[in-house]
């Protein structure tokens, strides 16, 4: 599915525009952003096509919201998306890239996840949020932190970590996130 338009203090996240492929294409063949984001070397160059396809599936499926995320001057510099929901359970997974390098380490990620995560404990009322994440990658792990997830194990593939958050802790950590940004 499509989400809707989300507005953080740093970001937005909106709906992908065809535009967005190609610049998705040059992140996911860079050999540093794909270790962090996939946990491995690349093993073949990603092309427009898997893209557009990676964007279909997702916008096609009724278990998963994708959204690109944008600077407010209108850069897109990455996407982040809901997926593997269960409504019923309340329970979703997350996953995250902010590919552009010029971005990291600015709260650009820390901004989006918790905008997101504000939109599907208030507006998807959903009550936990789980991903998985690589050992080796710190700058997501505090990432993940600073926004109230925690670890809850090791995941099946070697070297991740699962880690969760639920509603309550999320508003508790951060009660500024019930408010609106503009």
């Amino acid at each position: 599915m499509v989400g809707p338009w989300l507005s953080g203090e740093k970001i937005n996240l909106r709906p992908l525009r065809d535009g967005d492929a190609i610049r998705r294409v040059g992140w996911l063949n860079d050999p540093q952003t794909v270790k962090l984001f996939t946990g491995s070397e690349p093993v073949w160059v990603y092309k427009r096509v898997d893209a557009e396809r990676w964007r279909q599936t997702l916008e096609a499926g009724r278990l998963a919201i994708v959204w690109a995320v944008e600077t407010k001057r209108h850069q897109h510099i990455g996407d982040v998306d809901l997926h593997n929901m269960d409504r019923r359970a309340g329970l979703a997974r997350l996953t995250i890239l902010i590919g552009d390098k010029a971005f990291w380490n600015c709260g650009y990620g820390t901004d989006a996840i918790k905008t997101l995560l504000r939109y599907a404990f208030s507006d998807l009322a959903l009550e936990s949020v789980g991903l998985r994440v690589y050992g080796f990658n710190k700058r997501a792990i505090r990432c993940y932190e600073k926004c109230g997830f925690t670890r809850v194990g090791v995941a099946p593939e070697p070297g991740e970590i699962c880690m969760t958050v639920s509603k309550e802790r999320f508003f508790v950590e951060n009660p500024d996130a019930s408010a609106v940004h503009t």
